[in-house]
Formats: C-alpha cells, sequence, structure tokens
C-alpha cells in the first residue's frame, strides 16, 4: 500500500528532529544476587522499555527497535529477563515478583526509575502488569502485544503446569530461566489475579487476528479475555491485528511500530505533539492494519509452529502434529529446537528410527543440549 508508506515515512521525517545521534549500550547490572542485561538505544523523553515473552530475550525486538527509536527519538530499553539471552540467575530469586524487582532495581541503577512506557508480548505482560501495579504513579502509557492473562490462564492451570512439570525436566541443568518459568507458573498467575493492571494507565491492547491454538474454546476465551481487559477502563484501545500470528510485531510491523509511536506521541506536548503528527499517526494504524486484513497472509513463526504442534499432540492428532514439526524444520533448518521437537514427536510415535535422526541432528546444531544426549544415548542403547 504505497500511500500508507509514504505517509509513515512522513511521520519518520517530522518526528527526526526527537532523536539527535542514537547511541547503543549493552551492559550487564547487578541487581543482588545476578545479573540483567540491558540492551539500550539511548535518546531523550520518557524511555520505553521492551519486556519479550515466555522464552525470549532482548533480541526479540531487534527487527523493530530501530525503526521506533527513528519515529520518537526516545530512550528504548529491552532487557533479558534471569536465566535468558545474557543475564544470570539466582535460583533463590525465582518467580514473577522477584523477577519484578529484579527489574525495578536495574532501572534505578541506570537511571530509568522515573516516568516510562511499557511494551510488553505474551508473558511479557505478566511483568508489565506486575511492574504497573507496583508504579502506577511512573507508567504512562502501555502498549500490549497478543499480552497473556490470568483470565485466559486460570481455568487451563491444572493441565498447563501438569504439562510443564513433565517439559521442564529437560532444562534444568541448561535453562534455569525456562526451568523456573514452567515451574512456577500457577503460583504466576495466581499472583497476577491479584494484581490488576492500574486503570489509569492508558492502554494499546494489539490482539492477534490468528491467536496460537488448534482449540476453538482457547481461541475464543483469548479474544474474550482481551475483549474483558479493554472493556474494564475507557483508556484502553483494542485493535485486532488481523492476519498475524502470535508475533504480531513480525507479521506486521508497521502496526505495531505505529500503535507505540500513538503512545508515545499521546505523552507529549506542545509541537511534539501536533494535530498533524496524531491525525498521520491513527491514519497510520488503520491503514496498515487494513491492508494485513485483505491480504490475510498468516505466517507463523518458529515458535508458533512449535506452540501448534505441541497443542495438536495434546489433542491426540499426532500425524497432524508430525507434519507441523516437519515443516519447523524445513522452514527454520537451523533450529536445534525444532530438530528436538520433531525428534520428540517422532519418538512419541513409536518412529525411533527418525526419531535418532532428528536428535542427531539437532545436537549438531546444539552439542550443549544435556537433554539431547541422555535421549539419544538412551535411544542408541
Amino acid at each position: 500500500m504505497p500511500g500508507a508508506r509514504f505517509k509513515f515515512t512522513v511521520i519518520l521525517l517530522l518526528l527526526s528532529f526527537l532523536k539527535g545521534y542514537a547511541q547503543t549500550l549493552d551492559t550487564l547490572v547487578n541487581v543482588g544476587g545476578y545479573k540483567l542485561h540491558f540492551h539500550i538505544i539511548k535518546g531523550h523523553g520518557t524511555p520505553i522499555l521492551f519486556d519479550a515473552g515466555g522464552g525470549d530475550d532482548a533480541s526479540a525486538w531487534n527487527d523493530i527497535l530501530p525503526q521506533i527509536s527513528e519515529a520518537t527519538g526516545a530512550t528504548l530499553v529491552a532487557y533479558d529477563r534471569a536465566g535468558f539471552g545474557k543475564s544470570t540467575f539466582d535460583t533463590t530469586r525465582h518467580g514473577l515478583l522477584n523477577g519484578v524487582i529484579g527489574l525495578e532495581t536495574g532501572l534505578n541503577k541506570l537511571g530509568y526509575d522515573k516516568e516510562i512506557i511499557l511494551v510488553a508480548h505474551s508473558q511479557g505482560a505478566f511483568h508489565a502488569t506486575i511492574y504497573a501495579n507496583r508504579n502506577p504513579g511512573k507508567v504512562r502509557a502501555a502498549v500490549l502485544i497478543d499480552g497473556s492473562t490470568s483470565c485466559w490462564f486460570e481455568p487451563r492451570l491444572s493441565d498447563i503446569q501438569r504439562q510443564n512439570d513433565i517439559d521442564k525436566i529437560k532444562f534444568k541443568n541448561t535453562k534455569p530461566g525456562t526451568y523456573y518459568q514452567l515451574s512456577d507458573l500457577t503460583d504466576n498467575v495466581k499472583f497476577l489475579g491479584k494484581s490488576p493492571f492500574p486503570s489509569s494507565i492508558p492502554v494499546i491492547d494489539f490482539v492477534s487476528g490468528n491467536p496460537p491454538f488448534d482449540n476453538e474454546k482457547d481461541t475464543e476465551d483469548w479474544r474474550r479475555c482481551h475483549r474483558e481487559f479493554v472493556q474494564a477502563a475507557n483508556n484502553r484501545t483494542a485493535i485486532t491485528a488481523y492476519g498475524c500470528g502470535h508475533y504480531i510485531f513480525l507479521d506486521n510491523p508497521t502496526l505495531v511500530i505505529n500503535g507505540i509511536v500513538k503512545a508515545y506521541s499521546e505523552t507529549l506536548t506542545g509541537k511534539a505533539r501536533s494535530e498533524l503528527l496524531n491525525s498521520g499517526i491513527n491514519y497510520n494504524i488503520n491503514s496498515a492494519n487494513e491492508a494485513k486484513r485483505v491480504a490475510a497472509a498468516n505466517r507463523y513463526s518458529e515458535n508458533d509452529l512449535n506452540s501448534w504442534g505441541y497443542a495438536l499432540v495434546k489433542q491426540g492428532k499426532m500425524a497432524e502434529a508430525l507434519e507441523v514439526f516437519k515443516l519447523n524444520t524445513v522452514l527454520f533448518p537451523n533450529s536445534w529446537n525444532a530438530f528436538d521437537s520433531y525428534g520428540e514427536t517422532l519418538l512419541k510415535n513409536s518412529q525411533k528410527q527418525e526419531a535418532i535422526k532428528m536428535y542427531e541432528r539437532s545436537l549438531e546444531l546444539n552439542p550443549a543440549s544435556e537433554n539431547g544426549k541422555k535421549v539419544l544415548k538412551t535411544l542408541k542403547e
């Protein structure tokens, strides 16, 4: 849609005077017992904090941070939660609350503990919600991208936790962040349910047009929980990202970037918050979303396909699951986890020899996988 791209370019030019020279900083901050890794693009004005989804780290945002920096001129702060990316881990300080306390400590040491804008994806919304609940006076606005909610998880906790307790074992010695994320889900969701997102903070709430579930009930509940969240306060805006999977910011980056720019612009005053700027941003959100809806191009990420495959396994649709996992290895041939998941499912389907091949390929890509070594040794014995 050439018109939309042209108008978005105009917005970038209109905002470029805010930007200045963007300096990038990667730093480890001691937050008491462990260190958090922060990736910072320096600017000015209200900083924007990016909280990635469960299992992801700060690098998940790499494709859109430069454009957001160009558009807003703001300081952008992305970080790796404890046990992910370059951050270290303290096994005595796991769980949602401890994670947010560590984040608060890190932001304080960096000097970004005053006003802030929150951007969160998936289970990153857990952390954003608790941060906002504990610091309502500091959060100027929030953009939630297919955020996870206690509303959706609560009726499914028993089943999900039971599976988590099985899945977590392979991560115990290699990925403590993942291990405790799976272990702590029940406690985290219960804590989240008692800590609502403050109604005083404006929110743009994106929900995917194609949520990452094969089950119709799961999909409808995901959408319903988002509707109920938005309806709970007059300053919350709902946007359905048509044609997008769970990673909306990868499937339709223009839509999400414009949403973040809009949230940022509404914290400004004077010339920086001109009528022209606001009308231009609003137009681009609508036009980018409409173009995506018409195209209806449903592109899945590696994580989407992996989640879909496991959902099919749980439903007993083994043949379909194997096709999804196989597709994941074709689309992402350098992902050790794609081959590991495919091998695991082949083994469940009694296809031992094929499973061995997949585990061997997974170990070629990731020789440090202790779980892969253990499974492969058992299979060959």
